[in-house]
């Protein structure tokens, strides 16, 4: 056998001797800690002493925030440490051995739990081996999926904060047997806040402002706890470009609603459309919120304001529509709506008055009759007697005397008044008839257009006052929340 395979031989039996010796002595030395322990007995020296536990918190992973049913989701690793003076060994007799991990079930454990949570597991989800120093320090990092109540408040939702805690006290013992404190970093100083774990993914949906450690006491209850308190911040960009930035436009084409002519025949279709728009958007906001009656949303206010304005929109389009179809044949304007939308409102509007101004009296022209109804008597037409040497000048050679003499012996009569020939009094008639209809054209012209002017007014007041009002809605919604901003400020001032 070659020197390099006793030396590998050597190395291998040397390795299998220690190994041997060090679970030797481990097995010893837990024998010999074990034998009388009672892990349901308090680690206490003195029965009036507390027993000292530290507790800090390691976030692995922001879970989620269900903002629905109020709970928090989070992966943690606690560390917890307390003193076992009955865990003491000196390392040199148990060959240099100064740590033994040992199942946890094994130890006493103080019971620390999670009071406020929402699914009813108080313990940690693994109970992983606990640290055991020869000085009687024991570590104990178990890993625990919770689910805490958080209370939400969705006042300014999307752009909100929220402060969610997590309460950990003992489930058996109070203030007068152990006594909750900070856990310790290297330097042996107090870390009142969370840590981060180095494997820690932030969430896509919040913002971890502040995450802080806070130790409450209650003396008359013989209460402590550990409170961990995580800040969080909404990311709302994913709100801005699904939510607000649709039902920005939709509001847009609420306005541009009114410029759409009623002869196109859409403008209720368009208004109707918007509005179910809108209701649609609410219902997704209703599957976002909790149902509390604790406050409404910022948005959700912005939604149903500009909900009330479509639908004053639907009942403008109703208004408008009726009015576009109105005729003076069927209908006649009130004197106060001429007086408002055709003489006070259009100069505020910069509209002109229409230049024919039609009279009440002229509003509803009379329906058209037949020839038969509106003629005369044929007895009734009369024209005066003329000056005969205009309609008959002197006779000549182009005009017989007979014919002369004649017409005037007819019109130098006693009478001074002639009856129309039949001939010229159809001739007036007809004269008449095309004159009346004239002027009930024109009136019936007129009258329209003082109804498509009211029209036009009422339109533009809807198009001037719907941004007024939709920027006073966001104005209404903003003025809490800076006023709030404002007052915190002076106080931290």
């Amino acid at each position: 056998m070659k020197a390099q395979d006793w030396l590998l031989l050597t190395c291998c039996v040397y390795g299998v001797c220690v190994i041997g010796g060090a679970s030797e002595a481990e097995n010893d030395l837990m024998n010999k800690l074990f034998t009388a322990y009672n892990p349901k007995v308090r680690p206490a020296e003195k029965p009036q002493s507390r027993v000292v536990v530290r507790i800090g918190m390691i976030l692995s992973s922001f879970i989620s925030l269900n903002m629905k049913n109020e709970e928090m989701n989070t992966f943690v690793i606690m560390n917890m440490e307390w003193k076992d003076h009955r865990l003491t060994w000196n390392p040199k007799e148990h060959d240099g051995t100064d740590i033994l991990r040992i199942p946890s079930k094994k130890l006493w454990l103080p019971d620390i739990v999670l009071i406020n949570n929402n699914d009813g597991v108080f313990d940690v989800s693994l109970y992983v081996h606990a640290q055991v120093y020869s000085n009687g320090r024991v570590t104990w990092s178990p890993p625990a999926i919770y689910r805490s109540s958080c209370g939400v408040k969705v006042t300014y939702f999307p752009f909100d904060w929220q402060n969610c805690t997590m309460i950990f006290h003992s489930s058996t013992y109070d203030s007068s047997e152990i006594d909750l404190q900070y856990a310790l970093d290297e330097k042996g100083d107090e870390i009142r806040e969370i840590i981060y774990d180095t494997v820690f993914s932030e969430s896509g949906e919040w913002y971890i402002r502040h995450k802080v450690t806070k130790k409450n006491v209650k003396k008359e209850d013989f209460y402590e706890d550990i409170t961990f308190y995580l800040i969080i911040e909404r990311k709302s960009l994913y709100y801005i470009i699904n939510i607000i930035l649709p039902c920005v436009l939709l509001t847009i084409i609420a306005i541009f609603n009114f410029y759409l002519p009623p002869e196109a025949g859409e403008k209720m279709g368009l208004s109707i459309n918007v509005l179910l728009t809108l209701t649609v958007f609410l219902l997704l906001l209703a599957d976002k919120v909790p149902e509390t009656s604790l406050g409404v949303p910022i948005i959700v206010n912005y939604l149903m304001f500009t909900m009330i304005l479509v639908t004053f929109s639907v009942i403008l389009s109703v208004v408008v529509l009726n009015l576009h179809e109105r005729s003076p044949n069927t209908h006649d304007m009130p004197l106060w709506v001429r007086k408002i939308f055709l003489h006070q409102l259009p100069p505020y509007l910069g509209m002109q008055r229409p230049k024919v101004e039609v009279l009440p009296s002229l509003e509803r022209p009379p329906k058209k009759e037949n020839l038969n109804a509106i003629s005369r008597g044929a007895d009734e037409y009369f024209i005066r007697k003329p000056n005969t040497s205009v309609l008959f000048p002197k006779p000549n050679r182009y005009q017989p005397d007979g014919l002369c003499t004649d017409l005037r012996k007819f019109i130098d009569g006693p009478s001074l008044h002639l009856t129309l020939p039949p001939d010229l009094k159809s001739a007036v008639e007809a004269v008449c008839y095309i004159a009346g209809q004239m002027q009930a054209e024109k009136d019936y012209h007129a009258v329209r257009t003082s109804f498509i002017h009211a029209l036009s007014a009422i339109l533009i007041a809807s198009v001037r006052l719907h941004p007024v009002a939709d920027k006073l809605a966001v104005m209404h919604n903003l003025a809490k929340p800076c006023e709030e901003a404002v007052v915190k400020w002076s106080r931290d001032w």
